[in-house]
């Protein structure tokens, strides 16, 4: 039998590993904003960050050549650099020459979309070794910060507190009467998907963790629950579509479907006998029907998603210089300002539709198989293939940079060389030191 005798690594490489832990939590939050909403994009946190980390990178590589040692090489050219090249390409063709730009974007936020791309590459390259612990840290991180700060929204909305202005998206929206906190994403939406991102992520790479169940259960329990609060629609879709994940995978699936039916027929049937019991079944229907559907805000919502699909989907047919060349990278508030005003924030609230129109077709071509990569190659990320495609017809993820992040992460595959091999995945101790193969004494015992 052989086993593995964990030795720790030195100082500078947990540090890098709990700065990258770091920069995947704060990837995703967009509530806060350092030019408080008055910039071509918002300065948020993982900016800066973001940018201490390639620094420390830097510093790295420069302290082994001044040690003796050779530079630490990546592995950045693959098809997914080759696309995401093209596709930073296509951003910057057009951004020099948009359609229309009257407030004058283009261009720089066609460089912060250009670092977001190249950071999750190089981020991915870096750490690919340690993406398990990662992804399982910052999960749990984020998903404390997150229910902190729908709390502190909760407070702020009984007891009147004011928010600073630096948290400018700290805010709660509501539908028929009924709050939606999104804690640290301010669009309600996008917050519950970029959630069950975080969330696949984790638990489709839970089996490389040297520990199986260093992601506790109640961290996706609680995952769940503020999904839920969002209201989102498109975010209970997505919660359904990853809930068939474990199914997929179990090796019993019909023990899983008999327990998942039981647990739905006893908790749904004890709902509605309490329900029908209290006499308001019919009240609770109503009430779902007018949050989830019949709500003037609802109804409204569905009405201008569909014009803005028609819009877009007209501009990039219709218009041949839109079509080859898009008609410029973040001018899309241009042509949705009939819809929200002279908001340099307005867009097509479709992922699809807004790279089409804002790259052209060699854009869109390439945004496609950037997503769509898992599932070609059949790899260990499919399933979330399935949840970012859906998702995406319905809201606008690619400003983000977790959501970048988490689509290079799901362009790599984990299991490639270590599993072919039988290497476990390095992780942290409970002691936050780093525990990495390349630092493991492989001890075989005869006989044992």
């Amino acid at each position: 039998m052989t086993h593995f005798v964990s030795v720790p690594h030195g100082f500078a490489a947990r540090s890098r590993l709990w700065f990258a832990i770091i920069c995947l939590v704060f990837a995703p939050i967009d509530v806060i904003d350092f030019l408080r909403d008055v910039g071509s994009f918002h300065l948020t946190p993982f900016l800066p960050l973001s940018l201490l980390y390639v620094v420390f990178l830097l510093f790295e590589q420069v302290s082994r050549m001044a040690l003796g040692h050779p530079p630490k090489l990546l592995q950045l050219f693959d098809s997914t650099t080759a696309v995401a090249a093209i596709f930073i390409s296509s951003i910057w063709i057009s951004a020099f020459f948009p359609s229309a730009d009257p407030q004058n974007l283009a261009i720089s936020r066609a460089a912060y979309s250009t670092w977001v791309i190249l950071f999750a590459i190089l981020f991915v390259s870096r750490e690919k070794l340690f993406l398990p612990t990662i992804i399982a840290s910052a999960f749990r991180i984020f998903i404390i910060f997150d229910a902190i700060a729908i709390v502190i929204q909760l407070l702020a909305v009984f007891n009147g507190w004011p928010l600073p202005g630096l948290v400018f998206g700290l805010r709660i929206l509501q539908v028929a009467g009924i709050l939606r906190p999104s804690g640290l994403v301010a669009d309600s939406n996008a917050c519950s998907v970029l959630i069950i991102f975080f969330m696949g992520l984790a638990f489709l790479t839970r089996t490389y963790l040297n520990r199986g169940k260093w992601v506790g259960r109640g961290y996706y329990a609680a995952g769940v629950v503020l999904i839920l609060l969002t209201i989102s629609r498109t975010g209970i879709i997505s919660l359904v579509i990853f809930a068939a994940i474990p199914f997929m995978q179990s090796k019993r699936k019909l023990k899983a479907l008999g327990a998942s039916l039981l647990a739905t027929i006893v908790f749904g049937g004890l709902a509605l006998l309490y329900l029908q019991s209290t006499k308001t079944l019919s009240a609770v229907v109503e009430q779902a029907q007018l949050v989830l559907f019949s709500s003037d805000q609802r109804q409204e919502s569905s009405s201008i998603h569909f014009q803005l699909l028609a819009k877009g989907t007209t501009e990039f047919f219709g218009n041949a210089k839109t079509f080859l060349l898009g008609a410029g990278w973040g001018t899309e508030y241009d042509f949705t300002k009939e819809f929200f005003a002279d908001s340099k924030n307005g867009n097509f609230h479709n992922d699809f539709i807004s790279i089409a129109v804002q790259t052209g077709i060699a854009g869109l071509a390439c945004f496609l198989f950037l997503i769509a990569k898992p599932l070609l190659l059949r790899m260990e990320w499919k399933p979330l293939t399935v949840i970012v495609l859906w998702s995406s017809m319905f809201c606008q993820y690619h400003g983000n940079p977790f959501w970048w992040i988490a689509i290079m992460i799901m362009s790599t595959s984990l299991a490639s060389r270590r599993r072919r091999r039988g290497i476990p995945m390095p992780a942290l101790s409970r002691s936050g030191q780093l525990v990495s193969s390349s630092h493991m004494v492989k001890i075989s015992i005869e006989g044992s």
